[in-house]
């Protein structure tokens, strides 16, 4: 009878074991058209991209990766195709315990992928589509300057002036009007430090005094709250 209950619980110290490898968090997927390289599953720690877990492909480019999360967050699919050029071959996107799905293709390896199995990923993925109307909006005007210093048109340089002004006015004014009706969300901080990191202060310090005590205690929060205290310290110098 001790025998038995020795094998029982060392074979529930195996699945326990077998748990803790897993994590609480299973992407898989695939890349259609990958037949050799190495995918990576990365994050960043202490201002260092590290890898979490790693799959040589030969031949079969669908993937599995398991890891553990303490709260959603940021990671990062890497593909290294031996080419020696790293750009266009690592996606972003934000992850949260439970199961996810990315697929995409070698020949569009970022523009192609498809990502489901986070909520927080497809409200990054809105936010970021909404922005990019004001980042093209604002490249348009900044090359219709450039022509206008070129052809000497004073008159025409000061106009497209007041319009970049006033689309970073407006672009700081939609953010912050998300910041407020979001701010029970983990990305609001993470688009906040990324997106707005050099605005006013009293902008910055606004969010983050406004974020529920969950997201304000969040990965991102913290950042955030680093980020305003580093700003008035310099202020105060």
């Amino acid at each position: 009878m001790f025998k038995k209950c020795i094998a029982i619980l060392v074979l529930l110290g195996f699945i326990s074991c077998g748990e803790e490898t897993n994590g609480n968090l299973k992407i898989t997927g695939n890349v259609d058209g990958l037949k050799e390289g190495t995918l990576f599953l990365q994050k960043v720690q202490d201002s260092t991209l590290v890898t979490l877990d790693s799959l040589v492909v030969n031949g079969d480019a669908h993937f599995t990766f398991s890891t553990t999360i303490e709260e959603p967050e940021v990671l990062y699919l890497y593909l290294d195709k031996k080419d020696f050029n790293e750009l266009n071959d690592r996606i972003d996107f934000f992850a949260e315990p439970g199961e996810m799905t990315i697929n995409t293709t070698l020949r569009r390896f970022v523009n192609d992928v498809q990502i489901t199995g986070s909520q927080n990923h497809k409200d990054l993925v809105a936010f970021k589509e909404f922005m990019t109307k004001f980042n093209t909006k604002e490249l348009m005007l900044l090359r219709d300057g450039m022509d206008a210093q070129k052809e000497e048109d004073v008159e025409k340089v000061t106009e497209i002036n007041t319009k970049i002004a006033q689309y970073a006015k407006s672009r700081m004014q939609y953010i912050l009007n998300y910041a407020f009706t979001n701010n029970d969300k983990e990305i609001t901080p993470y688009v906040v430090t990324t997106e707005t990191y050099d605005a006013n202060i009293r902008f910055l310090d606004t969010i983050y005094q406004q974020l529920t005590p969950k997201i304000a205690a969040s990965k991102y929060g913290k950042k955030l709250k680093a980020l305003v205290e580093e700003r008035k310290a310099e202020e105060t110098k």
